[in-house]
């Protein structure tokens, strides 16, 4: 049944390459969750959950690559759950929307197709949330209105046009702070978004 299976996929796989030629777009929707943290907050863990959707298109360059963009809507952020049996009855949310628009390279390895690419993130909301009641964020948690990120990731084909996506994400420009130089040598400071996507991704094929 493991064989049948495999093989069926990597038949699927190689019809969608014949249906898709150099130059030629193909559209994707994409849909999925965002489990998230944020580098120097302190808090650690992918506590942070959340929902991204969008769409895009891409065109093959070569027999095994292709170039994609998208737009997406995507929650990012991170939590700090609190801990009553350990005493610990603090809970703070930091929680931020962005309009995602990733730039990717893709390249068909076996029947995967692994991504690598900069994202481009647009703050389009904020909300922080102390103990349950929702408050202004301080200077040190604000976030910045540009986000610049690296994004890898694979896909796992389930049929022609449907694919599993999972896609790591972290800052290369702090989201939320600024950098400094400590003493005139150590570059320190900001947050830095650490997230990871698992999406349902449904292409659509050019008309011949």
């Amino acid at each position: 049944m493991v064989f049948v299976w495999f093989s069926t996929i990597s038949v699927f796989a190689q019809q969608e390459a014949k249906k898709t030629r150099v130059g030629q777009f193909s559209g994707l929707v994409r849909a999925g969750l965002v489990a998230s943290q944020m580098y120097n907050d302190d808090f650690g863990g992918y506590n942070k959950l959340g929902g991204t959707a969008g769409f895009g298109i891409s065109t093959p360059i070569s027999r095994s690559g292709k170039l994609q963009m998208e737009m997406n809507y995507a929650m990012r952020g991170s939590r700090k759950p609190a801990k009553p049996d350990d005493g610990d009855f603090t809970s703070i949310l930091l929680e931020a929307h962005y309009i995602d628009i990733p730039i990717l390279y893709k390249s068909s390895i076996w029947k995967f197709d692994y991504e690598v690419g900069l994202n481009n993130g647009v703050l389009i909301g904020t909300r922080v949330e102390y103990d349950g009641g929702i408050s202004a964020p301080d200077n040190r948690k604000t976030f910045n209105r540009y986000e610049l990120a690296l994004n890898l990731g694979v896909d796992v084909p389930i049929t022609d046009l449907w694919a599993f996506n999972a896609r790591f994400h972290y800052s290369i420009l702090p989201a939320a702070g600024k950098l400094a130089f400590v003493n005139g040598l150590s570059l320190t400071g900001g947050m830095f978004h650490n997230a990871i996507t698992f999406s349902f991704v449904r292409t659509i094929l050019p008309k011949d």
